[in-house]
C-alpha cells in the first residue's frame, strides 16, 4: 500500500476545457456572411470617427503663441480658417467617392460623400486679424500669434 496515487491521465482534448468552445466562437466570427458584416461595421465606425477631431498642439515661448494642428492627408484646399473675436474656427472640408467590389467583383457599390470637420480654438487673448500668420506644410497647419504676455524674471 505504499504505492503513490496517480491522477488519471487526460486524453489530448481535454488538455484545454476552453479549447472548443474557443473553436466555436472563431467558427462563428469566421463563417462569411458574419464576417462581412463586421468588416462593413468596421468600416463605418472608422470613416465616421476617423476625421472627426482635429488634434491639436499649443506651446508658448516669450515671443510667439504657437497652435499647431495635425492634419495628415490633408491638402491646402480643404482648409478653411476663420477668425472671431476671440476664436479661431478651423475646418477641414472633405469629398471623396468611395468605390469597392468584393474578392469576385459580384458587389459593387458607389458612394459620394461630403463631410466637413470643425475644431474652435479659444485664443488666451485679443488679437486683430492682422497678427495672426497661418502656414501649412507636410500635414501639418501652424498658427501663430505675437505674444502678449508679460514675462517676469525671477532672480
Amino acid at each position: 500500500m505504499n504505492e503513490h496515487f496517480q491522477p488519471p491521465m487526460r486524453k489530448k482534448r481535454d488538455e484545454e476545457p476552453f479549447q472548443r468552445l474557443r473553436e466555436m466562437v472563431d467558427q462563428f466570427f469566421d463563417e462569411r456572411p458574419l464576417k462581412k458584416m463586421l468588416e462593413t461595421l468596421d468600416e463605418y465606425f472608422h470613416e465616421t470617427f476617423s476625421r472627426s477631431y482635429i488634434p491639436i498642439d499649443v506651446h508658448e515661448t516669450a515671443t510667439e503663441y504657437v497652435i499647431t494642428a495635425h492634419l495628415p492627408n490633408v491638402k491646402r484646399q480643404q482648409i478653411q480658417l476663420e477668425f472671431d473675436d476671440q476664436l479661431l474656427h478651423l475646418t477641414v472640408h472633405n469629398d471623396e467617392i468611395i468605390e469597392s467590389a468584393d474578392d469576385q467583383k459580384h458587389i459593387y457599390k458607389k458612394r459620394r460623400m461630403h463631410q466637413h470637420t470643425t475644431r474652435t480654438i479659444p485664443l488666451p487673448y485679443p488679437v486683430t486679424e492682422k497678427e495672426i500668420k497661418a502656414s501649412f506644410e507636410n500635414g501639418e497647419l501652424v498658427i501663430k500669434l505675437p505674444q502678449k504676455k508679460k514675462f517676469i524674471d525671477i532672480d
